[in-house]
């Protein structure tokens, strides 16, 4: 193909099950002719790339990474400039700590034609999953989503964050929640605060563990799956009643009449 600027594609995967990608992803992945894809969870997502595509794994999971994020900018716009369909498809959504931002500054340095497709982000799913909502009148009416990794490096307002009336989601956080649930508690916040951990969103494998910032704050919150977890904070967790954990269907392909 000749040297040219093709079309990089930013797209949301959704979740973790291929069945919540939405319509407008699939109909992108089946033209791609180059593939870079994190680490989607679910194996049966390499069934919808291309057998003529261009395939790099690039996941980055737990320190774990294949590539760095420079490594991963640099293959976009190379092969982009060789007149290239890409997409890069990413767990999620592409700008929901997925760092399709820094991806999109790196396409648009070179003028990259691009589209930023939208992705189920496990921020919703695990809490619907799990049987509660994020949002609920009288109990909730705003989220405050935060990066688990870096809230306890920052200079982070503890005393505001302790008061928060609504829902508090932590991603990437189960290493970190001990110390915060500590210096949430120092700051004001109930011991009695529910917290839920969700595991595997969306997936057969999905787990959901229920407990309260004092407990937490004593003896941490266990994992019980080598997938990411999101935490939730928040009064609406108690919404949840013991075996409310949505049934997921057994995995078919996209389309396929049930």
């Amino acid at each position: 193909m000749q040297e040219g600027k093709g079309k990089v594609y930013l797209v949301g995967a959704g979740p973790g099950n291929p069945e919540l990608m939405t319509l407008r992803a699939l109909n992108i992945l089946k033209k791609a002719e180059v593939v870079l894809y994190d680490a989607l969870l679910d194996p049966s997502f390499l069934e919808y790339f291309p057998e003529s595509a261009i395939v790099h794994y690039v996941g980055k999971r737990a320190g774990q990474h294949s590539a760095t994020q420079v490594e991963i900018q640099d293959l976009i716009v190379r092969y982009a400039l060789q007149n290239k369909i890409v997409v890069r498809l990413k767990g999620g959504d592409p700008f929901l700590f997925g760092r399709g931002g820094e991806e999109l500054i790196a396409i648009k340095k070179e003028q990259i034609p691009y589209e930023i497709v939208p992705g189920v982000s496990a921020l919703s799913a695990g809490s619907s999953g799990a049987g509660f909502p994020l949002t609920h009148r009288g109990l909730s009416r705003q989220v405050l989503i935060m990066d688990g990794h870096t809230v306890l490096e920052e200079e982070t307002d503890w005393t505001w964050f302790a008061q928060f009336k609504g829902t508090i989601a932590l991603f990437m956080g189960t290493s970190s929640i001990q110390k915060i649930a500590t210096r949430l508690i120092q700051h004001g916040a109930s011991v009695l605060l529910p917290v839920a951990l969700v595991e595997n969103a969306s997936l057969q494998t999905q787990r959901t563990t229920v407990t309260t910032l004092g407990k937490i704050s004593e003896e941490g919150i266990s994992k019980f799956t080598p997938g990411p977890g999101i935490i939730y904070i928040g009064a609406v967790v108690n919404l949840r009643e013991e075996g409310s954990e949505f049934q997921i269907p057994e995995q078919r392909s996209l389309g396929e009449e049930t």
